[in-house]
């Protein structure tokens, strides 16, 4: 009798918990080096014994770094993630998948609404864009609203309307100039409904005969870049086949080259030095951009593109904004890796800013120079020419 009493006591128990963890919607958290009950509570806008009980375990007790803790949030602890806005913080562990579930979203929304490959890798502390369930525009007599085109960049949308970048982003409320995507709504500050034509260029400068490639593994963008630098001359597969691989991206292809993910730090690519051992093996004559200052990096792309010459250039995928991080090697050297680092190819150029080829979708795309010194910095004015 005791003993039947006690199972029907755990069944209880346990329908209990689960239907109050099914009614919460719980979340998995990955526990983070340094974090605690206490801060990972303050996260996700619960209570510390909440977070205990939901995982049996004491509320004083010691949470160690890849522990599953589940959250035990509700519809209205989700929203406070975000900010009002609509933007969520990423968290270790987090996945593009386990925040759209979070959201009641899809990946594909998800990456969409932030620029990013559907197949991206996320960092800590990154700012996302919740995409809304339900579109609500409601503007100011005084505003326009401008629908983001494809290729187009938040200064050159600044520029058509007499307005800034950065006047822009604040008014929508975005966290980066350069996080926009085609088909999105912006408002556009203090226009009274006409956009105004910008100047024409005063020196063009354009490359022909330069080939559009897509790139045929994941990480292969430097070479599908070469292969359309030589115009042709030489296969995106021909160079892999001979490139040398090395933990150190100077020496040679970092990881592997067709891994499921992008934009990661171990399999990672390629710089200049490295991509310039696998060209001179198959004959192909080429010259490292490296280290110097930013006028000068300018202005030896320029001069290369007068002379017909395309230049390779290291930035990051889509220009975005990145934190390089220094890795030690094996060797015991150091170098510094950029998450999301990408390649393309230079074919053109103005005051304004450069035009690429980009090998990830095989589009055209255009910088501004105040972006083009940004991204170069990460890689300290990194390209390869190529005759």
């Amino acid at each position: 009798m005791s003993l039947r009493r006690s199972l029907w006591g755990a069944l209880g128990m346990f329908l209990t918990c689960a239907s109050a963890l099914v009614a919460d919607s719980p979340t998995l958290h990955t526990v983070a080096w340094g974090e605690t009950l206490y801060s990972i509570a303050r996260a996700y806008g619960v209570t510390p014994q909440a977070i205990a009980d939901a995982n049996h375990i004491p509320v004083n007790s010691w949470v160690y770094a890849g522990t599953r803790l589940i959250i035990p949030t509700s519809a209205n602890n989700v929203a406070t993630l975000t900010t009002p806005g609509g933007y969520y913080t990423v968290r270790a562990g987090d996945t593009l998948f386990s925040i759209a579930a979070r959201f009641g979203t899809t990946v594909d929304a998800l990456a969409a609404a932030n620029n990013l490959p559907a197949n991206g890798l996320l960092y800590v502390g990154w700012s996302l864009k919740i995409p809304a369930r339900a579109n609500s525009t409601a503007t100011s007599s005084n505003h326009l609203t401008h629908i983001v085109q494809p290729g187009e960049s938040l200064l050159r949308i600044a520029l058509r309307y007499n307005t800034t970048a950065y006047a822009i982003a604040y008014a929508n409320n975005l966290p980066n100039e350069w996080m926009i995507y085609a088909g999105q709504r912006l408002v556009i500050p203090g226009t009274s409904g006409t956009a105004s034509t910008a100047s024409p260029p005063t020196f063009t400068l354009r490359l022909t005969n330069i080939p559009l490639y897509r790139q045929q593994q994941t990480l292969t963008c430097e070479e599908a870049s070469a292969a359309m630098a030589t115009r042709g001359a030489i296969t995106e597969a021909q160079l892999v086949a001979v490139m040398p691989r090395s933990e150190n991206p100077f020496e040679g292809i970092r990881g592997r080259t067709n891994a499921p993910y992008y934009g990661g730090l171990t399999d990672y690519g390629v710089y200049a030095q490295g991509l310039q051992k696998g060209l001179c093996a198959l004959g192909v004559t080429s010259q490292v951009l490296y280290g110097s200052s930013f006028d000068e990096f300018k202005e030896a792309v320029l001069e290369n593109l007068r002379a017909g010459r395309a230049v390779i250039w290291w930035h990051t995928w889509r220009d975005s904004y990145q934190k390089p991080v220094v890795v030690k090697l094996s060797d015991g050297a150091s170098v510094k890796l950029v998450p999301y680092e990408h390649t393309s190819v230079i074919v053109g150029a103005n005051e304004r800013g450069v035009t690429y080829h980009d090998p990830y979708d095989a589009t055209v795309r255009f910088v501004a120079w105040q972006d083009f010194r940004r991204v170069s910095a990460y890689f300290d004015n990194m390209a390869l020419v190529v005759w």
